[in-house]
């Protein structure tokens, strides 16, 4: 699980970027900046790296991977804690309660700080749920004892899994220090979550042992 610290960290950093970032902007009326000479921003993003060029060509964004990524996270972590608490509900395995527990605690904290990513970089996130953990929920509320058990298990693991992912590309590619170093800090945590999840849900050693 990754540590309060790693976590904590991510916010005080996009923040300071967000700043940085927004001081690269064109000024509202179609202004230009003036030539800022090269050279970085306090928190190591290119100052010529920022969306637009000298003649008013739009030019890719150099923040895509980033912006990507919280998304990605915010609404896989939104995902895990829904099917989280239905878990602690109606799981009838402890190993699945437990496991739910841990992904509401979890997720719930990174979801926290992939919004305030997303405010610093000025990234609109969804208000309700992603369609996928609704989809999943509905799944799951049919189901009970074992099959729910395995079902949501194997739904984490899932889950994690494309997180993980994630994790991998944007401490690879990521271009926000803040972000990227997050990534990189949180990646083995995400990596220990896909494991216990993959236990759990094997057969004989996650959710059919203490069966309750």
């Amino acid at each position: 699980m990754s540590s309060r610290l790693n976590v904590l960290s991510l916010a005080a950093a996009v923040v300071l970027t967000g700043a940085a970032y927004g001081q690269t902007m064109p000024p509202p009326g179609g202004g230009q900046m003036p030539p800022s000479g090269g050279g970085t921003s306090p928190m190591g993003i290119p100052r010529d790296a920022t969306p637009g060029s000298p003649n008013g060509t739009p030019q890719m964004d150099p923040y895509t991977t980033d912006k990507d990524f919280i998304r990605s996270v915010a609404e896989s972590s939104a995902t895990e804690v829904q099917l989280g608490k239905l878990a602690q509900d109606k799981g009838s395995n402890d190993n699945v309660k437990e496991l739910g527990k841990q992904m509401v605690e979890a997720h719930t904290k990174t979801g926290e700080q992939m919004k305030q990513a997303a405010a610093a970089l000025k990234i609109q996130l969804p208000a309700d749920p992603p369609r996928k953990a609704k989809k999943a929920e509905e799944k799951l509320a049919k189901l009970s004892g074992p099959d729910f058990d395995h079902a949501y298990a194997k739904m984490a693991a899932d889950e994690q899994k494309q997180a993980v992912r994630q994790f991998e590309h944007e401490a690879k590619d990521g271009k926000v220090p803040g972000v990227k170093d997050f990534a990189a800090k949180n990646l083995p945590a995400e990596q220990e979550f896909q494991k216990h999840a993959e236990e759990v849900a094997s057969p004989g050693t996650g959710t059919a042992a203490r069966q309750k």
